[in-house]
């Protein structure tokens, strides 16, 4: 009985886990779907020698890296403002206006006081660190 209750907290935490995942999956496919036009662009304009599948290829592997960097990049912010940054591009909203919103929020709790300047700005320098590592790797 006792090795049952033990492993009563890994059931209820699997669900909650391969949620977690998931959304990060579908974060890291909008996210790239909607990067994919900009990145084919200036891959295009940058590389004019390479051949349209040759940019397709460099273009969807770099978009996937890009996405998953930007997953590491906010795994050190505080589980609500990865939650607003994550889940809804995750739905489908646009980046931009994920980002947007972010911003506003951040800007609100400054102003109210629930988080400083200094923190705000340390969380962001730190994520353009991470994701700028994780991109040169």
């Amino acid at each position: 009985m006792k090795k049952l209750l033990l492993l009563i907290p890994f059931f209820f935490a699997g669900p909650a886990m391969a949620l977690d995942a998931e959304v990060e999956e579908k974060y890291k496919q909008n996210y790239s779907e909607q990067v994919k036009p900009l990145v084919m662009k200036k891959l295009s304009s940058d590389r004019p020698d390479m051949t349209a599948q040759a940019i397709k290829s460099e273009t969807n592997a770099y978009v996937a890296k890009m996405a998953s960097c930007q997953l590491k990049g906010m795994s050190h912010f505080p589980e609500n403002y990865q939650e607003m940054a994550v889940v809804p591009v995750a739905e489908g909203e646009e980046v931009s206006t994920t980002t947007q919103a972010l911003n506003q929020q951040l800007k609100q709790d400054v102003e109210s006081g629930k988080i400083t300047k200094d923190e705000v700005m340390n969380m962001i320098q730190v994520a353009q660190q991470n994701v700028q590592a994780c991109m040169n790797s």
